[in-house]
């Protein structure tokens, strides 16, 4: 399992990068990771990269900057780390692609690198949420922040494979983000994707609001991916939030019980962007994963070991055989 990396990706790349690929390497024997980055960045980690036997050094020339136009980048980055790392995909030399790097310019090479698996009109940035009792797959989390009713549609099926294919969910239940649960609740958008998902083979349920996401009663949940950004950066700073004041009310009042219950930790702990890794970019040809750009070490491990088990599980050709004519 090769998967590449994008060094020059988080803002305060590489270190997080190469650190992260140390622990990753270290979980996965199987793994080898090849690491791109310009001479300079990663100069003052050449000596540990260059000691580590599955862990090789590509050197690239540009870095894609986080406010740089994905437009713009396509034409005038081509040496970069981010557009060297999804034409090795491209070519087979590896089986995943990871960056923490600008998210718009990461799926704008994905497609007009990979190219969109024949069927998906738009690709869909999918991540998970924890409930009691599982995940629930939330998509799209921000790779349209546009969308129109068919678009809703085809993440719905996408979303539905990925959670029957990663964690064996059948006839996984699919609901649509909405204001409320009634039929005709919600913007033109929402209305007509209602329509177009009742026709649809997935296990649709209907309407959701945003607090369902938390609970068991959907396994998929489809958005727009201005909503869904929205909805996924809030809930970080959410879950950041609540476990600061529990460890500063703790040690203020010298608190235990509820405050450590395991359960209750657990949750907050899997609303951190760090134990995710990344959101998977369904829709394209190959497996690659985006991560925040405030990743750190243990975000880029898991976002990396993410790759790994997308591509290990197949979930690219099961989209592609659900989208065949």
């Amino acid at each position: 399992m090769r998967i590449a990396l994008d060094a020059m990706g988080s803002e305060a790349a590489p270190s997080p990068e190469v650190e992260g690929a140390l622990v990753a390497l270290d979980r996965e024997p199987d793994l080898e990771i090849v690491l791109l980055g310009t001479s300079k960045a990663l100069r003052p980690f050449r000596k540990t990269i260059d000691t580590q036997e599955r862990l090789e050094y590509v050197e690239t020339n540009q870095v894609v900057a986080m406010d740089e136009a994905p437009s713009e980048v396509l034409k005038t980055k081509a040496s970069s780390s981010m557009a060297v790392g999804v034409k090795m995909l491209k070519e087979g030399k590896v089986n995943g692609f990871v960056s923490a790097g600008n998210t718009g310019a990461a799926v704008a090479f994905s497609l007009f690198t990979l190219g969109r698996i024949k069927g998906v009109q738009r690709p869909a940035l999918g991540t998970t949420f924890p409930t009691p009792s599982g995940q629930t797959m939330v998509l799209d989390v921000g790779a349209n922040v546009d969308a129109k009713p068919v678009h809703l549609r085809d993440y719905a099926l996408m979303g539905s494979i990925l959670m029957e294919k990663t964690l064996g969910v059948k006839d996984p239940r699919v609901g649509l983000l909405n204001v409320g649960e009634e039929d005709g609740k919600g913007n033109m958008l929402v209305q007509e994707a209602y329509k177009l998902l009742k026709k649809t083979s997935v296990n649709f349920i209907g309407n959701m609001e945003g607090s369902y996401i938390f609970t068991d009663k959907a396994d998929v949940v489809v958005t727009d991916g201005f909503t869904g950004n929205v909805m996924l950066k809030a809930v970080e700073g959410m879950g950041a939030a609540v476990l600061s004041v529990m460890r500063n009310t703790g040690k203020k009042y010298r608190i235990r019980g509820w405050f450590s219950k395991k359960v209750f930790r657990a949750f907050l702990v899997g609303l951190n962007y760090e134990k995710s890794g990344g959101a998977i970019l369904l829709g394209v040809q190959a497996p690659v994963i985006i991560s925040h750009g405030h990743s750190s070490a243990r975000a880029i491990k898991n976002a990396v070991r993410l790759a790994c088990f997308v591509a290990r599980e197949g979930v690219v050709d099961a989209i592609k055989e659900e989208f065949k004519e």
